[in-house]
């Protein structure tokens, strides 16, 4: 009897992991999370390292809280990966809210001065930040793409 019990529960849990993700997209049942990139800064310099940190701002349309159980990126200047990380930050998101999400990124400063030359010469550095937000049961993408100028 026991042994059957179990056997239920371990299907239903797993019916609602595969069918969570196919409910993101079904309107009025669970949508997916909105992610904007508000700012990106610096702080803690020394003369090899750094952080900058990232501020995502998360936005939840639905009608009950979700929770974030982390939050995966990658950093990527001209092409050039220079960070990267998976970060576990559980906190959870009120219905109909928006709450901002720092994220503290390592920077080497070493690896960041091989790609100074191509900068100073191109006058331009272009960067690709990509990662996801870690619900329970799915990931939410965000990429965020761009240029800046460097001047002499």
């Amino acid at each position: 009897m026991k042994n059957k019990s179990m056997l239920k529960r371990s299907f239903l849990l797993l019916s609602a992991a595969l069918l969570l993700p196919a409910c993101s997209s079904v309107p009025g049942v669970i949508e997916q999370p909105t992610i904007s990139i508000q700012n990106i800064g610096l702080r803690d310099i020394s003369l090899t390292q750094g952080t900058a940190v990232i501020t995502l701002n998360v936005n939840n349309p639905n009608a009950f809280p979700l929770p974030i159980k982390g939050i995966e990126y990658g950093l990527r200047l001209n092409g050039h990966p220079v960070a990267s990380g998976d970060q576990v930050q559980e906190q959870s998101i009120g219905a109909r809210q928006e709450v901002p999400v720092n994220i503290p990124v390592r920077l080497d400063f070493v690896e960041l001065a091989r790609l100074a030359p191509v900068a100073w010469r191109e006058r331009r550095l272009q960067y690709d930040l990509t990662g996801a937000v870690k619900l329970p049961l799915i990931k939410v993408p965000f990429q965020r793409q761009g240029g800046v100028g460097v001047q002499q």
